[in-house]
């Protein structure tokens, strides 16, 4: 199939405004993302585009059809207009108190809430970390010392206030 919009199955398209929505961006699904009309009109299915209002945040343009496939239909809800925001965030992460963890060397999508509760206990849990990475692909590691935090990017390493750690994870992914 060739596409006339872009080779990514998902996009955001800025510049997007409507009175009385805080939306600032449109979304635009392919075929494969979206699925719609492909039972009853595959031919038309094959070259339609979903169009829904959505925010800067939510949308890399980098996400293969997978990604972009689990984005659109179990995270973004393209059909509600009073929807939240919902930013793209992928982690990882281990936390030896809790025993929780990521499966595997991979980060995956997540709420940003999510995120945020594992940021609030990683603090007092030696050996424990998150990782996470935002629409640009910018990535940020949160480790816990023994002897505090640290927070971690683009090859720079500083201590940090448990505090802090929600606000730089909120920021991070706008």
């Amino acid at each position: 199939m060739t596409r006339t919009i872009s080779s990514s199955p998902l996009v955001a398209v800025g510049g997007f405004q409507h009175d009385g929505t805080p939306f600032d961006t449109v979304g635009v699904a392919a075929a494969e993302v979206h699925g719609y009309h492909a039972t009853e009109n595959p031919e038309l299915s094959a070259v339609t585009y979903a169009v829904f209002p959505a925010f800067t945040s939510e949308i890399s343009g980098r996400e293969n059809e997978e990604e972009a496939w689990g984005r659109f239909r179990k995270m973004l809800q393209p059909n509600k207009l009073d929807r939240t925001e919902v930013p793209f965030v992928k982690m990882r992460y281990h936390n030896t108190r809790t025993r929780s963890m990521s499966k595997g060397d991979a980060r995956g999508f997540a709420p940003l809430d999510t995120l945020v509760r594992e940021l609030g206990l990683l603090d007092g849990a030696p050996g424990s970390f998150i990782e996470w990475e935002n629409r640009h692909g910018a990535v940020r590691r949160a480790d816990s010392t023994g002897t505090g935090l640290t927070l971690t990017r683009d090859a720079t390493q500083e201590p940090v206030n448990p505090g802090q750690l929600e606000a730089v994870a909120r920021t991070s992914v706008q």
